[in-house]
């Protein structure tokens, strides 16, 4: 009898899961019309900026319901790109993003909650060599709206800022005045596009 009243619990428990997924609209990342790219300051006077050129993610929310929205994001280190092949191959490095042993930097969205003035604030777990750690930061989300194919699509901005020494990437030298040679603040810009599936 017991083991009847549990199947009878997990037979409910799997129909109110699966209800609630049904509510969520499931989108893909464009990659053609998504950017995340990187900036990090160099001699104190000016910054080295860059790209990942290839990433997926899985999106959902529930109709306009931004504080719905949940964000799975995979990043392959490999594609960084600066625009200089020999700084490329440092940052690829071992002593950097060793990309050989942590081929893919992963963000996993845990809540989003709405300020009192009225933006939006997203928590999650990023994940750089192997290191996790919380992280938050604001973010901007349009739509969802119909682009000119006649396709359904939401847009997200964020723009945040980590200290790559909590992910382990502690290199650095001193120039003559002491200052350090490379900053380590790295400022990070998301400008992405997904299609509704």
């Amino acid at each position: 009898m017991k083991i009847k009243y549990f199947a009878i619990i997990l037979l409910c428990i799997s129909a109110i899961h699966l209800s609630f997924n049904s509510n969520s609209d499931s989108y893909i990342l464009d990659p053609g019309h998504t950017h995340i790219g990187f900036d990090v300051e160099r001699f104190m006077v000016g910054e080295v900026s860059g790209r990942f050129n290839e990433f997926a993610g899985d999106i959902s929310m529930v109709g306009d319901n931004p504080e719905t929205l949940k964000v799975n994001i995979t990043i392959k280190t490999n594609s960084l790109d600066t625009n200089n092949g020999t700084r490329d191959g440092h940052l690829k490095g071992q002593m950097w993003l060793d990309t050989a042993n942590h081929p893919e930097i992963t963000f996993v969205s845990n809540a989003i909650k709405k300020t009192n003035e009225g933006n939006h604030i997203m928590t999650g777990d990023l994940t750089i060599r192997g290191i996790t750690n919380t992280i938050q930061f604001p973010v901007e989300i349009l739509g969802p709206f119909t682009d000119p194919t006649k396709k359904l699509a939401i847009g997200i901005k964020a723009d945040l800022v980590i200290d790559r020494f909590d992910y382990g990437i502690t290199f650095n030298k001193k120039m003559d005045n002491g200052s350090f040679f490379i900053g380590n603040e790295v400022k990070i810009k998301i400008r992405a596009l997904a299609y509704k599936q």
